[in-house]
């Protein structure tokens, strides 16, 4: 008996409706299960990704293909591109066939798919939370923990949560939001990487206490600090982040985590970090030069 997971849209109509889909997949050979984009929970921590809908692992279905449609939004509705993407890569590494297969040959556009890429990679991650409706995580996370939008940098759409009443306050209606447990910390590294590997790292550290966030556009100061103060297995990560997100060019922040062996978990990986702006844009020029210089092309 195969087993056809049918994954689609709450809002499709009768175009390509999954339930549709799966009622005529249906036959004395074959068995077809209907879930919404929607409906999916994301929980991700280091080494491991789980989705579930109405609390049950969707793959406890065991499912010989998945055929996904509705995903292929554009606009304000991005955000489903990158869920599937994110879902592709789960599939990928479950060795999971799915249709079509264009849903892996995407690029990760918000902090969810690159949370899913990096955590199966073994990478440390922050325990991170998101359901594409903006379920809050309940009593899947514990106070405090950080509310952010998915796709917002420079520390924008950022909140520290440590109660119901800071969730209230936060307007989700017009942003996707993923969740992730508060790191205690003092400052913040990024790592910019040219040709694959790390140029520059600067360290970026708020001022007082009235802010949880390390970025500069927030007010915070920063430093530049040497490669070689920086461990050796951290800066070997860095080359291993930028293979499995396939950027040569990134920034990469790290927070430190007691928990991590390396002493800091990634938060994200921005594709090309300020290099005409922010902080000494003439430094970052300098690097960028020196990489291209040496690079063989």
């Amino acid at each position: 008996m195969k087993k056809i997971l049918v994954i689609g849209s709450h809002k499709t109509g009768n175009k390509n409706s999954p339930s549709v889909i799966a009622e005529s997949l249906n036959s004395d050979n074959t068995v077809a299960k209907v879930i919404y984009w929607e409906d999916m929970v994301f929980s991700i921590k280091t080494g491991s990704v789980v989705v579930t809908v109405d609390d049950k692992n969707i793959f406890d279905f065991e499912p010989n293909l998945v055929i996904a449609v509705g995903w292929y939004k554009n606009g304000s509705k991005s955000i489903y591109r990158d869920v599937a993407f994110s879902l592709a890569t789960i599939l990928n590494y479950k060795d999971i066939p799915y249709w079509n297969s264009e849903m892996g040959n995407q690029r990760s556009i918000t902090k969810l798919s690159c949370m899913v890429q990096l955590a199966l990679s073994g990478i440390n991650v922050p325990t991170t939370y998101f359901c594409i409706d903006n379920r809050k995580p309940q009593s899947l996370m514990k106070f405090p923990y950080i509310a952010k939008a998915a796709a917002a940098s420079r520390g924008d759409m950022n909140f520290l949560v440590s109660g119901i009443e800071d969730l209230a306050q936060i307007n989700d209606s017009d942003s996707y939001f993923i969740y992730q447990e508060f790191l205690k910390n003092n400052h913040d590294l990024r790592l910019i990487c040219f040709n694959g590997k790390p140029s520059l790292v600067l360290k970026r550290a708020r001022v007082n206490e009235s802010t949880h966030l390390n970025n500069t556009s927030k007010g915070a100061i920063s430093s530049w600090i040497k490669l070689s103060d920086i461990s050796p297995q951290l800066l070997t990560i860095c080359e291993k982040i930028c293979k499995i997100t396939g950027r040569e060019m990134a920034g990469i922040d790290f927070i430190p985590d007691a928990s991590s062996n390396v002493g800091y978990s990634c938060l994200e990986v921005n594709a090309v970090p300020q290099l005409t702006s922010g902080t000494d844009s003439n430094i970052k020029m300098t690097a960028l030069l020196t990489a291209v210089e040496f690079k063989e092309i």
